[in-house]
């Protein structure tokens, strides 16, 4: 098959992926509120729905986000565009970046709290960001690519507003006000749909003309030394947000998501087949993103008279799974450099309420893992493509 048919038919494969898993979040959510009150059922499908904070839910919003940075970021490295035009789409990855951070650390509910007016501290820089992206595409002749964009920050404009209904009213009907949420987690999340298959359209195009996806993973160095010096500012942020853990969660999670994008990078470059081990170590990336968001701080049952947290198990269990995971997908990994960082893991378990080793060291590890995973993203031209280097942009209809 030639190279955009190949990219096409797999585009068309992931999104579907996407739609199906978003459509069950949202019954998910609907279903939480409707049964509210049955105990632990309820309890889970909390923990999955989009309504809560440090959930399933919220990981995939935020991922979801943060996947639509990717593919814009392919956009600003595709040379056969305009300066301006190459600048919209940075412009807008970096929007797509902010708004990730935020659906993940909470940042906006906390603005809130501190006075309506702190709201423009992050309303501002977004709405210049992306109406700069938008005009720019415009001007270009990305009249669709425009059109869908403006419609997708449409929908994610009326969420405020939607919010704002939720809390001016009572809602003594269950099933009434899980309608209400599914029906404003959805608007939400197709806004988010827009967002990814507007911007997939780079990506799919740079893979159909021969040049590798994932443009971040060309600045591994820029990437860690930003993750790295973002790092401690982030977990201190994690005592002042209102939901703990959040801000460094995301860069635990982003990392991880970062992994797994460069593994698909690979693939694509035939570097590595989709082999057993190599499609098992980006679903081990992937799960090591949902946990590192979802697995929350406050968890620690008791076990033996003694609180143990489920995040330290977690990090445990993730440093223990680490090395035959990447050994088989062809990595390196220091058997004992895992296993001793695992022993700390579940030892510190055992003091599940120190806030700043539970929300550093995930971070830590995180980082190194995809300080490893990047050192493979090579540039060479991905095989059986059909030859040029020019990312095709996305087309218009």
């Amino acid at each position: 098959m030639h190279a955009a048919g190949r990219a096409a038919s797999v585009g068309r494969v992931w999104f579907s992926i996407l739609v199906l898993g978003s459509a069950i979040l949202v019954f998910v959510t609907f279903l939480s509120f409707a049964l509210d009150g049955r105990g632990a059922l309820s309890t889970l499908l909390y923990w999955i729905g989009l309504a809560g904070e440090n959930n399933v839910g919220a990981w995939w919003s935020g991922m979801l986000l943060l996947l639509a940075a990717a593919f814009a970021l392919d956009g600003a490295a595709a040379r056969n565009m305009r300066r301006a035009e190459r600048s919209a789409w940075l412009a807008l990855a970096a929007a797509l970046l902010i708004l990730s951070f935020d659906e993940v650390a909470s940042l906006h509910e906390f603005l809130v709290t501190a006075g309506l007016e702190y709201i423009a501290v992050l309303a501002v820089p977004l709405a210049a960001l992306i109406g700069y992206a938008w005009l720019e595409l415009l001007r270009s002749g990305q009249r669709r690519v425009s059109l869908l964009l403006l419609l997708a920050f449409v929908l994610l404009g009326t969420v405020p507003l939607q919010e704002y209904i939720q809390h001016s009213r009572e809602w003594p009907n269950p099933v009434v006000y899980g309608l209400r949420a599914a029906i404003e987690e959805g608007i939400e999340l197709l806004a988010m749909l827009l967002l990814v298959a507007v911007t997939s359209r780079n990506t799919l195009g740079a893979i159909a003309d021969g040049r590798e996806p994932f443009e971040f993973a060309r600045h591994r160095l820029l990437v860690l030394g930003v993750a790295a010096t973002l790092a401690p500012i982030l977990v201190a942020a994690t005592f002042v947000l209102p939901y703990p853990g959040g801000p460094a969660d995301w860069l635990a999670a982003a990392c991880y998501l970062g992994c797994a994008l460069i593994v698909v990078r690979r693939i694509a470059a035939g570097h590595d087949g989709a082999t057993a081990p190599v499609i098992a170590l980006g679903l081990w990336y992937l799960a090591a993103s949902l946990g590192s968001n979802a697995i929350r701080l406050e968890w620690d049952p008791v076990i033996l008279g003694t609180p143990v947290g489920v995040r330290g198990l977690f990090v445990a269990l993730l440093l223990a799974s680490a090395v035959p995971v990447l050994r088989r997908a062809g990595r390196r990994a220091n058997p004992m450099l895992y296993a001793g960082a695992a022993g700390v893991a579940v030892v510190g378990s055992l003091w599940p309420h120190v806030q700043l080793l539970w929300c550093g060291l995930p971070v830590l590890v995180a980082l190194h893992i995809y300080a490893g995973e990047s050192a493979l993203a090579v540039d060479v031209p991905l095989a059986g493509a059909s030859g040029g280097m020019a990312v095709a942009g996305p087309a218009e209809g």
